[in-house]
């Protein structure tokens, strides 16, 4: 305080703050100069305790996983085929009900049908009888010309003889005149006996085409009689019904006319299963692209010797996963590509569902249901880690020296809690499964075997149906 006021007249001169503040100056410049350096001892490292789990290279089955609508495979609107009144309808005909093959579902009055079907059979009596009659014709003229000509062979022999009489004037003129119209009516009998049998081949293939279109006739009204019962197509399940009892219905017409019920059936139901197509390439890229090229010239191989090469599999889930899964089998690649959704459709397929129905564990799959859809291509060689042991494209492990080392991943695959890796990693590798903040390359770590992921890895690779069996690198 006393050095505070000695000071004070002197604070008060303007000029004397520029030397205080020199002063400070070279006071801090001074401390800093004077302070003793830091010394780093090189050999007190910070070292990190992280947990590893052991890679090694197996066999698996990569897999994408995509969503899809159940669709029956065989749907089929019913229509009338003829028009008339519905005169019988099965009472089990409702939406819901499952019908068997050939089950009778309706009747539409048949009696104008029957009619149609007598006359039809009339219609072909009388032209088989028409045809019959007229092969007997070519039969009649083809004797009745024979006979003709022998005739007149014999008129013109006795018109010669005439003839030759008449010049020695032991037959009259009068007589030779006689034979000669005899023989000219003989010509006159064989020419239209001739000219007959010209126009009886045509003759019989006109009554041989009516006789065709009768047949025809006869076979449409039986058809027609046969359309008035309607039956169930196959096994399947009633989805809608349009038509009631007494009521009249049309054949043709408009798109609308003549509905009678819905059906779907049973036996088989198809998933257009939808794949991000990111996911589908990487995928795709196992694909073996000698199949796809023609093994002829000028022809292309068969969806089905496709997927046979392909070896792809596939299993049905429920997205929450009450149930069991289903196995299924794939059918085909979609058409195109979803520029909406940018996903790639594959239809698979599972048959007799209803077969394997266990209560409260596996219903049945029923149409308009959500459902995953896991689509397995051909067992790989590949090292199977966890996904979340990834940190972007890259994983940490732990080199021979207890260092850590930064790799760098191409080409991930992802199936389900795991990442499928074909290169960048080999058999015995160390990855880090714990966290590391801040992960610097080199940094000395303590690792630990993690019991729980190994456990949890052998649990997801036993799901997979993984070969427990380590392939040695040159494989």
């Amino acid at each position: 305080m006393n050095l505070f006021m000695q000071f004070k007249p002197l604070l008060k001169r303007k000029r004397a703050l520029p030397l205080l503040a020199i002063s400070g100056l070279l006071l801090l410049i001074l401390m800093v100069k004077l302070q003793p350096s830091l010394q780093h001892d090189k050999s007190k490292k910070r070292v990190v305790a992280v947990s590893y789990i052991s890679l090694q290279k197996q066999q698996i089955k990569p897999e994408i996983t995509g969503f899809g609508i159940i669709e029956a495979d065989k749907k089929l609107q019913a229509k009338a085929e003829v028009s008339g009144r519905i005169i019988y309808i099965n009472p089990k005909l409702k939406k819901g009900e499952i019908l068997a093959k050939d089950t009778l579902l309706l009747k539409i009055d048949d009696k104008d049908y029957l009619l149609q079907l007598k006359q039809a059979e009339a219609d072909l009596l009388a032209n088989k009888a028409q045809y019959t009659e007229m092969e007997l014709n070519i039969e009649n003229n083809e004797l009745e010309l024979k006979l003709a000509l022998e005739k007149l062979t014999v008129r013109q022999t006795e018109y010669n003889r005439l003839a030759k009489l008449r010049k020695t004037g032991v037959v009259s003129k009068s007589n030779l005149n006689s034979e000669k119209q005899n023989l000219l009516r003989q010509q006159q009998e064989v020419l239209q006996l001739q000219n007959k049998k010209t126009t009886l081949p045509s003759n019989l293939a006109i009554v041989n085409a009516q006789l065709a279109i009768a047949q025809a006739k006869l076979a449409k009204s039986q058809r027609d009689l046969a359309r008035t019962i309607i039956k169930m197509p196959f096994n399947g399940r009633i989805s809608k019904v349009y038509t009631e009892l007494d009521q009249y219905v049309s054949a043709g017409g408009l798109a609308s006319a003549g509905q009678l019920f819905d059906v779907f059936s049973l036996n088989k139901v198809i998933i257009n299963a939808q794949y991000p197509i990111d996911q589908f390439s990487l995928f795709a890229k196992n694909f073996n692209p000698k199949i796809f090229k023609n093994t002829e010239q000028n022809s292309m191989p068969s969806m089905s010797s496709v997927l046979s090469s392909l070896n792809l599999s596939a299993t049905i889930d429920d997205p929450s996963k009450r149930f069991s899964p289903w196995q299924a089998k794939v059918e085909r690649f979609s058409d195109n590509l979803d520029a909406k959704s940018r996903t790639v459709g594959v239809i698979v397929s599972v048959s007799n569902s209803y077969k394997q129905i266990k209560p409260g564990e596996k219903p049945p799959l029923l149409a308009g249901m959500y459902m995953q859809v896991n689509l397995l291509g051909r067992p790989l060689k590949v090292i199977a880690i966890p996904r979340f042991a990834l940190h972007g494209q890259q994983v940490y492990l732990v080199d021979k020296n207890n260092q850590l080392k930064r790799v760098t991943l191409t080409n991930i695959q992802y199936n389900g809690e795991l990442a499928l890796i074909k290169d960048g990693l080999k058999s015995g590798d160390k990855l880090i499964t714990s966290d590391v903040f801040p992960a610097i390359k080199g940094m000395l770590v303590t690792p630990i075997m993690d019991e729980n992921v190994s456990k949890q890895m052998r649990l997801w690779l036993g799901k997979k149906g993984v070969v427990e069996k380590e392939l040695g690198e040159n494989q």
